[in-house]
């Protein structure tokens, strides 16, 4: 299922039409965050959700009456929203952003930062005029913003089975990965899971990492020679985590491995290892979920800074 601006720029790519709804303000509690979204095509493909139940049914005929008057305008619901028939459970009032017309200029600048997976703005100059894509402002501005981050993504090397359920269990969670392992026979099981193995001949022959903020790049090693050149190459990136498998006696020796080939303190102290919230996690389904939380943890606390400003 695509997510709420890859159906809005997809739409855009094959010429059909789609609305856009933002969540702007939540006056009490509310079950998403600030800019979650929805995305409603011409044709009645959703993408996204803000509840999971009434208000999403209503929310979807919103966004087709949008869409089909080619408008923008905002609406509460829940606590003093006119719609009285639409109570949340929570108590809460929730101000969405209804966008049926979307410029073109502005879907194709989206699509071109998670193309380039940069972080960007959503900017609205007031509620009945569409938004615009601007670069992350540094200071709050008088306007309306939501900044959008590239989602998660995860370079992992490994082998075995290790490997294998960490990649099912981020797919599972619908982030992206990029597998390395010397293991072949992965191959197959990986490519049936969509994750590309990229075969590692030998411990120093590793291709550039494509590594941002908005990656974890872990180990999976039993053999913890195949590891260096990885997390060498990890820690000189800006990577939002880095780990390593093993124990507390394997990462004293990792650390004195990358130590002799020249990585600096600082970039020592960003490694992360045993890695995962559960202790002591063994079983390979187990540490994979172990490890996808902290992987989580560790996105959410850097990319996903609040909003430049609330409604």
């Amino acid at each position: 299922m695509p997510r709420p601006l890859e159906l809005l720029t997809g739409c855009r790519a094959r010429g059909e039409r789609c609305a856009l709804v933002t969540l702007v303000g939540i006056h009490g509690a509310a079950p998403r965050r600030i800019g979650a979204q929805m995305a409603v095509s011409a044709s009645g493909e959703v993408a996204g959700s803000f509840s999971g139940g009434c208000l999403d049914a209503a929310v979807i005929e919103e966004a087709q009456r949008a869409l089909t008057e080619g408008v923008s305008r905002r609406i509460r619901y829940g606590t003093d929203s006119p719609y009285v028939d639409i109570v949340l459970p929570c108590g809460s009032g929730l101000d969405l952003q209804f966008d049926g017309a979307v410029p073109a200029a502005t879907v194709d600048a989206i699509a071109q930062a998670i193309e380039r997976r940069e972080a960007f703005d959503l900017r609205w100059r007031n509620s009945a005029q569409p938004p615009d894509c601007t670069t992350p402002a540094q200071m709050p501005a008088d306007d309306l913003r939501i900044r959008h981050v590239p989602a998660l993504r995860m370079v992992l090397a490994g082998a075995g089975d290790t490997l294998l359920a960490m990649c099912r269990q981020a797919r599972a969670a619908d982030i992206g990965v990029i597998a390395l392992s010397p293991d072949r026979e992965l191959q197959a099981p990986l490519a049936a899971i969509g994750v590309a193995l990229h075969v590692l001949l030998a411990q120093h022959a590793l291709p550039p990492l494509p590594l941002d903020p908005y990656t974890a790049a872990i180990t999976l090693f039993h053999d913890h020679d195949w590891e260096l050149p990885f997390l060498q190459q990890a820690l000189a990136s800006d990577a939002c985590l880095v780990g390593a498998m093993g124990s507390p006696r394997a990462q004293a020796l990792r650390l004195e491995q990358l130590q002799a080939r020249a990585v600096p303190a600082p970039a020592l102290a960003r490694l992360r290892s045993p890695l995962g919230l559960l202790p002591r996690a063994r079983d390979p389904q187990e540490l994979a979920v172990s490890i996808l939380a902290e992987a989580l943890h560790a996105y959410r606390e850097r990319c996903h800074p609040e909003p430049a400003h609330r409604a």
